[in-house]
């Protein structure tokens, strides 16, 4: 059978367009995660959707970054070295350093995982009494607020780094 070629074109449902986005968009943010993580820099993405929405990602956040870059007097790359591979800029050891990097990541995200135990995480028998049900649904409740509210936040942030770009590349 051998290699088949795939011709690359737009999708044409815009509902397949959106859930392609939205995986992509989300990947792009881990990715851009990571990176930052690993090698210590500051980073922001600016995506438009299908449906030409603005998204900002930004690492520690997009405004700080795009601050940054607007206060800069010389680019960031230099190009004296674009033909030159990583091994031969930085050196075998910093990929290697990184690789480690990324070991002690990994192990300390599954540590953290193991540890964290929440109150709402523990079962809920036939050890409690009704007084004591009753707190605990209200202690529920309680947390359903706190995390509505703090998702308003965010989204009232999202929206404020949003309109301050868009402040900033139109003046």
């Amino acid at each position: 059978m051998g290699c088949v070629k795939i011709e690359i074109k737009k999708k044409t449902n815009k509902n397949y367009l959106k859930a392609t986005f939205s995986k992509r968009r989300k990947g792009l943010c881990g990715k851009a995660t990571d990176l930052s993580r690993l090698t210590g820099c500051q980073i922001a993405l600016i995506v438009f959707s299908p449906a030409s929405r603005l998204f900002l990602f930004g690492q520690p956040s997009a405004e700080t970054v795009i601050d940054c870059f607007l206060a800069q007097q010389a680019p960031f790359t230099d190009n004296d070295h674009e033909d030159e591979s990583f091994e031969s800029i930085h050196g075998v050891d910093d990929r290697e350093d990184l690789e480690n990097n990324q070991e002690e990541y990994n192990q300390e995200d599954e540590m953290n995982d193991e540890k964290v135990n929440f109150w709402w995480d523990e079962l809920v028998g036939e050890q409690l009494e009704l007084h004591e049900l009753i707190q605990y649904k209200t202690l529920l409740n309680k947390l359903r607020e706190n995390v509505a509210r703090k998702l308003q936040d965010m989204n009232r942030r999202e929206l404020c780094t949003i309109d301050f770009f868009l402040e900033r590349t139109h003046a």
